[in-house]
């Protein structure tokens, strides 16, 4: 498909307006108001995002290039040739995942440094490149489909390694539209698409400099000012420059129960940076005020939540709180309590619990975070 058939092909209204794009139903539309429910003056869930509801625990995998490493976050310029995970297993992650009760399964296709864990056809940067050779993905997948688990995938939209990003943002932004169309339709239905690494091209809104975000960042008091305010500097900027209207439309027009997410960072839980089907909130591991109905398009919405949260306990000075990627050195790991009280106060809050593992560079779970999730 050329540039153009594909920009014709994903067309859709002015901003503001109401027009559909190509191919998508009007039920399939987030602007149906029929898929608003309401019950008296309470406002639900859809029918997508109860399905989503119902799986109430999943596992979260950081996997890629930075597992070879030692690293956290990397600029896109690590070598593709250490990536070999000669043992990779992800039957075992799947087996173990349900094994603690999860019923999803979430994984970083692309991280920041731009490394792809499936043969992506817009870039050589991921596993084609690799002594592996083998897609991830398609490894994963089989394997949820095997043990019973849903789908997820994490996809990072800032991209460290892809020229575009710096050099032709429109051309970029198609970039992503391709990939994004290379993930929906190449491995069966996608529960949830997880998007991060948005505040790369936001400026404004922020209470603290945009480079502090380059991490975990400090607890910042919340208010629902703060957080309405945040969101109108979002729509004006970040969701322009990203397209995340036309993202969103596209994703849907492919997969219309795919439930989208922005990663809100953790310097904003639980801020829905719309459009979105659900929220993020990153490193709630105590049970917060958490508000479910926000105004979308004239609208009152329901915006489920997503707690997210690492089995590592043993950070760095960016991630003080825990590592996502697997470390050699790291051996720390929540105890079997500490997790039945995450599961507590998710469910005090009505959201999910996402509780990641970092993957061994042999393509394993730490055995420490096996023996935990198996001692639930």
């Amino acid at each position: 498909m050329n540039r153009r058939n594909f920009i014709n092909r994903t067309s859709i209204a002015a901003f503001g307006g109401t027009g559909l794009l190509n191919g998508l139903t009007k039920e399939q539309s987030f602007f149906n108001k029929s898929k608003i429910e309401v019950q008296g003056n309470e406002i639900l869930p859809t029918a997508a995002q109860k399905t989503w509801m119902d799986l109430h625990f999943g596992m979260f995998v950081h996997f890629g290039i930075n597992t070879f490493y030692d690293k956290e976050w990397s600029d896109g310029s690590l070598d593709p040739s250490a990536f070999n995970p000669k043992k990779l297993d992800t039957d075992q992650w799947c087996r173990v995942a349900k094994a603690a009760g999860m019923k999803y399964i979430v994984l970083t296709t692309k991280h920041h440094d731009g490394f792809c864990l499936w043969p992506s056809k817009q870039t050589s940067y991921g596993i084609s490149s690799s002594p592996f050779k083998k897609d991830v993905l398609a490894e994963l997948a089989n394997s949820a489909q095997k043990h019973g688990l849903k789908l997820g995938l994490y996809y990072s939209i800032w991209d460290a390694h892809e020229p575009k990003f710096k050099e032709d943002w429109w051309a970029f932004i198609d970039f992503m539209k391709f990939q994004l169309e290379e993930l929906l339709t190449g491995y069966g239905e996608v529960v949830e698409l997880w998007f991060d690494g948005f505040w790369k091209q936001q400026r404004s809104g922020w209470t603290k400099k945009n480079e502090n975000l380059e991490g975990e960042a400090d607890f910042e008091e919340k208010s629902l000012e703060r957080d309405l305010a945040f969101i109108q500097a979002w729509r004006s900027e970040g969701a322009f420059k990203w397209q995340m209207d036309h993202i969103y439309q596209f994703i849907k027009s492919i997969q219309p129960n795919c439930l989208v997410m922005n990663n809100s960072t953790s310097a904003y839980p639980g801020v829905p940076l719309h459009p979105v089907d659900i929220r993020s909130g990153e490193k709630y591991t105590s049970v917060e005020a958490d508000r479910k109905v926000w105004n979308w398009l004239g609208e009152a919405i329901y915006l489920p939540l997503q707690i997210e949260t690492t089995m590592s306990v043993k950070g760095n000075e960016k991630f003080p709180s825990g590592n996502w990627f697997w470390h050699d050195w790291d051996h720390s790991v929540l105890s079997k309590e500490e997790i039945k009280n995450y599961l507590s106060v998710a469910k005090s809050m009505k959201a999910n619990l996402l509780l990641n593992v970092g993957i061994t560079n042999e393509g394993k779970l730490r055995k420490e975070d096996e023996a935990t999730l198996l001692s639930l």
